[in-house]
């Protein structure tokens, strides 16, 4: 038992290190190894208000997705990509991070191919997305 208690103390005392390496940034900035984290999410297809499907005047539709809870000091590395069902009513086109991304709070993807905010939502169109950053 005494081997036991000694063994756990030592597993609480090993310090844990991050892994993540980020290479390069946004800003061309980059911080501290220990400040860096990966943060993600799911932004909805039935999200309204500023992060809901928007029409675009030249036809297709935009998405604002919002990063604030990451806590980010600066605008990640960030990689999203859209799903949706295959039905009836079609597939989600393909989006792409709209430039200039340089807001730590949150970005913008929109649709490569004409479509409106009603299809997305009838076809369920979520963004999955992944941020590298830093919070300090």
């Amino acid at each position: 038992m005494k081997l036991l208690g000694c063994l756990f103390t030592v597993m609480l005392t090993i310090p844990t290190q991050s892994q993540l390496k980020i290479l390069s940034t946004p800003d061309g900035v980059t911080g501290p190894s220990p400040c860096a984290l990966t943060c993600s999410g799911v932004s909805g297809y039935s999200e309204t208000g500023n992060y809901g499907w928007e029409n675009h005047w030249h036809g297709s539709v935009y998405k604002a997705i919002n990063t604030e809870e990451c806590g980010f000091v600066s605008a990640p590395v960030v990689t999203a990509t859209v799903t949706g069902y295959w039905s009836s009513a079609g597939i989600c086109p393909p989006i792409y991070i709209k430039k200039p991304f340089t807001s730590e709070v949150e970005f913008f993807v929109q649709t490569v191919e004409n479509i409106t905010a009603d299809q997305m939502r009838a076809r369920e169109c979520d963004v999955y997305w992944s941020a590298n950053g830093y919070n300090c």
